[in-house]
């Protein structure tokens, strides 16, 4: 397999795992139902936890990483070239897409149990932690390969780097945590701290994301190459400690676990306020004019609704609706670089051929409007004080303020979903329409 075949395999797993989330969303809506949630081929009461964790480690986990995946071929093959072979690749992708296979089963066949925890949720049955090493064990893979080009201070190196340290603190955390230790603590703790780590990886990507668009769309970089180093340099180093805590800290002990939020706390900001100067800066300079209006409007987007999410988390309480207010923004302003970067970066790469047209165009708003209204609607309310992780009568919905502003999560939710659906049906449609590459450069 070549690097650009290689990189379109993992652009068709990333946003196939968005449709396998969409499709499990809609069987979680058939399992509350009446009528239809009698006629599933599986218990409903026990399916909707673990089709919920089977949707969202799809609609996050999976296709950030994989993601990440069409990255770093994109980027190594512009240092080898596209139709450099690459063995790795090959190998990393058949164990991510064994990977996935192993996350859906579970919900299928009514395997485990669910448990919510944070970062990556699970289902307690060895056929969905086997996917879940199969999927990390594969993109180690390729991260060992960006690693080993040497290519020190580059964002996509940095970001490998990241990735493993991930990885090591998961190792770590299974060494250290007892064995006997209830499922829901041992799963959050085994989570903990990777988990922590690959909002530093997430980071990296989305400030890839808008240098390689900006990049390939104006022939500009909108961070010089010492201040672009200084950036990625940051994030590595905050992160570098992570591993070492174990070492440091009972791994069940608060101390361990105020360090990986005061780590994300004070580690995450300074590079994100620099990347954000910069695309900033850029978009308001007579360069941004090399751009194409949508172009120029997703990265607007994208900026807009990820420091929106950085600006609520400035006055999170960890047990209002402000806490999901703010990783929802975040995420969607990470999707929105991630959706220009496919359309403008990755697909003509691969030679996917984009047709351009209104609702091509519409997905756009309806995903970044919807996020930021979905996400400002849930600050509102927990500004007033509604719980978090909670429904119907627990929300204590008593007030006309509240109903509204959860009212306006609802809406945006809506809006963001349908930007959403166009996305994957439109972007898989091209994909599978664009044939093999066999081109030899």
């Amino acid at each position: 397999m070549t690097v650009k075949q290689e990189c379109k395999a993992w652009t068709l797993l990333s946003v196939g795992a968005l449709a396998i989330a969409g499709v499990f969303a809609l069987l979680l809506v058939f399992s509350r139902t009446p009528v239809i949630q009698d006629i599933l081929p599986w218990p409903w009461k026990s399916f909707f936890h673990k089709g919920l964790v089977t949707h969202v480690v799809f609609s996050f986990v999976v296709w950030f990483l994989a993601t990440m995946g069409a990255m770093w071929s994109y980027g190594y093959a512009q240092r080898v070239g596209g139709a450099t072979r690459s063995q790795v690749g090959s190998v990393a992708l058949a164990l991510v897409s064994l990977g996935c296979v192993g996350l859906i089963l579970p919900a299928l066949l009514d395997l485990g149990t669910a448990e919510l925890n944070n970062y990556i949720p699970v289902m307690n049955h060895p056929v969905y932690f086997a996917g879940l090493v199969c999927l990390f064990l594969g993109l180690a893979l390729v991260a060992v390969r960006e690693v080993s080009t040497m290519q020190w201070g580059q964002g996509s190196t940095i970001c490998a780097g990241l990735y493993l340290i991930a990885l090591c603190c998961m190792g770590l955390a299974y060494s250290f945590l007892p064995t006997d230790l209830a499922e829901p603590t041992y799963n959050e703790r085994l989570f903990w701290g990777g988990g922590h780590v690959l909002q530093f990886v997430n980071t990296a990507l989305l400030i890839m994301a808008w240098m390689y668009v900006v990049k390939e769309g104006s022939g500009v970089d909108f961070l010089s190459k010492p201040i672009a180093t200084v950036t990625f340099v940051l994030l590595f180093l905050f992160a570098l400690p992570a591993s070492f805590i174990y070492g440091l800290f009972d791994v069940l002990g608060q101390a361990h676990r105020d360090f990986y939020t005061n780590m994300l706390r004070y580690g995450l900001p300074l590079p994100s306020i620099i990347a954000s100067i910069g695309l900033l800066r850029f978009l308001l300079s007579p360069s941004a004019s090399k751009l194409d209006r949508l172009t120029r409007h997703a990265l607007w987007l994208s900026l807009v609704t990820y420091n929106l999410g950085g600006l609520y988390g400035l006055m999170l309480d960890g047990t209002d609706t402000r806490v999901p207010a703010h990783y929802h923004a975040v995420i969607g302003g990470i999707n929105l670089a991630f959706m220009i970067l496919y359309h403008r970066v990755i697909l003509p790469f691969v030679h996917v051929d984009i047709k351009e047209g209104r609702i091509f165009r519409s997905q756009y708003w309806f995903y970044g409007f919807g996020q930021i209204m979905h996400a400002s609607g849930m600050f509102l309310a927990g500004l007033q004080g509604v719980p978090r992780k909670s429904a119907g009568g627990e929300q204590a919905l008593d007030s006309v303020s509240k109903i509204l502003s959860m009212g306006l999560m609802g809406l945006g939710g809506v809006i963001a979903v349908i930007g959403g659906v166009m996305f994957v049906v439109i972007t898989l449609r091209w994909i599978m329409k664009g044939g093999r590459i066999n081109e030899q450069a």
